[in-house]
């Protein structure tokens, strides 16, 4: 059986197509949806709020409720990568355990956690919840892998990074008794120098919204680095509808589709039921996306013409070294798939741009052109003066 994690739009409708979904198809289920709550949330999570359904308390209670009486759980996600070190005060603990209380009371209890220390405050508490590790834990290997499974975690997300490492999911999955889950619509570029950083921002942003600066400057960079080049397209960690089979067949029977910001105006329904299918006709950017409009830069990317791409990681076992610059495997099979004119014209267009909206960049040049000002200011003010003398 493969089971699926779905992010959580909070509707009753949503959770009966899951329902139907499930009994459909016999080897595959929607085990649970996930996701919190954004009126009155008290700890901080792994979105900004400002882009999530909103939801409080009372409504997370009906949704929970409703999709037991479905077969469905729920898991709600206390994520983030910092908590302004809340976690290490009396004040904060208790803070934790209040709020927690309320969740268990409205009917949670499954809980994604990133931070050790909050796993371990939690082993503590007297709640009943079962923990799943994020992926902002960065399980890529046996030894991260069973840390976790000793402090008490039950089921754990890998590192996007070693979604193409079938070797290391094999050995990691027979370590903690195949409890392993994997993002399969992965949108971030592999080994980004970005990624731990855009966590901490979200962190920040997951409790009360910063406004767009924050939010826009590593999606922003993410995108034109995924543009760059066409194999930069195939080096996202997705993984196709279509071979879900190769990790099956290393013991990984646990998926999960991101998307929380994208399950209002794209069709989370339609993209689950292509991996139940496993098969897809059309863009793979579409489906990696959930069918939301996401940029006005885009790249079509031909499922179909990707057949056989994961297929040589799967027969190749440590086949990937991280190491593109003396490789070309990427760069080589994209260019079978993509037209090279047109991810030239959409990378020069989407750079212009993001020059001219990055806020980054505009606060530096605002500082550099008022320090010019002030300087100029200065410089007149102590200008020397010639005395007038009466003769």
């Amino acid at each position: 059986m493969k089971y699926y994690t779905m992010p959580a739009d909070f509707k009753k409708e949503t959770i009966d197509k899951y329902a139907r979904l499930n009994q459909v198809y016999r080897d595959s289920r929607v085990k649970e949806t996930y996701g919190n709550i954004t009126a009155g949330n008290e700890l901080e999570s792994g979105r900004p709020v400002d882009i999530l359904p909103e939801v409080d308390l009372k409504t997370l209670s009906s949704y929970i409720r409703y999709s037991r009486e479905r077969n469905i759980d729920f898991n709600y996600t206390i994520n983030a990568s910092y908590m302004e070190n809340r976690e290490f005060t009396r004040q904060g603990v208790t803070a934790i355990y209040d709020f927690l209380s309320k969740l268990y009371d409205a009917g949670v209890r499954s809980l994604i956690v990133t931070l050790p220390s909050l796993i371990e405050i939690l082993s503590w508490f007297p709640f009943d919840f079962r923990i799943k590790a994020s992926t902002i834990c960065q399980v890529t290997n046996v030894n991260r892998a069973l840390e976790l499974k000793r402090m008490g975690v039950e089921r754990m997300v890998a590192d996007e990074s070693i979604n193409r490492e079938f070797n290391v999911l094999k050995a990691i999955a027979t370590a903690v008794d195949e409890t392993v889950e994997i993002i399969v619509n992965s949108i971030c570029y592999k080994d980004c120098t970005y990624r731990m950083f855009h966590y901490n921002q979200i962190a920040g942003d997951s409790l009360s919204p910063a406004g767009g600066t924050g939010n826009n400057y590593y999606p922003h960079k993410c995108l034109l680095r995924r543009y760059e080049t066409a194999g930069n397209l195939l080096k996202l960690t997705w993984v196709r509808p279509e071979d879900i089979k190769y990790y099956t067949a290393v013991g990984i029977n646990h998926f999960k589709l991101q998307g929380r910001p994208r399950v209002l105006k794209g069709d989370p329904v339609r993209a689950l039921e292509a991996y139940f299918k496993e098969d897809y006709q059309g863009d793979l950017m579409d489906l990696l996306n959930l069918f939301a409009p996401v940029s006005s830069f885009h790249i079509p990317l031909d499922n179909k013409k990707l057949a056989g791409f994961i297929k040589h990681f799967y027969e190749n076992p440590g086949f990937c070294r991280h190491d593109c610059h003396h490789c070309g495997f990427c760069e080589s099979f994209a260019a079978k798939c993509i037209d090279a004119r047109t991810l030239k014209k959409v990378h020069g267009l989407a750079k212009e741009y993001y020059s001219q909206l990055d806020p980054v960049k505009a606060n530096v040049t605002d500082l550099l052109n008022s320090c010019t000002q002030k300087k100029k200011a200065f410089a007149q003010n102590t200008r020397p003066v010639d005395k007038e003398f009466d003769f």
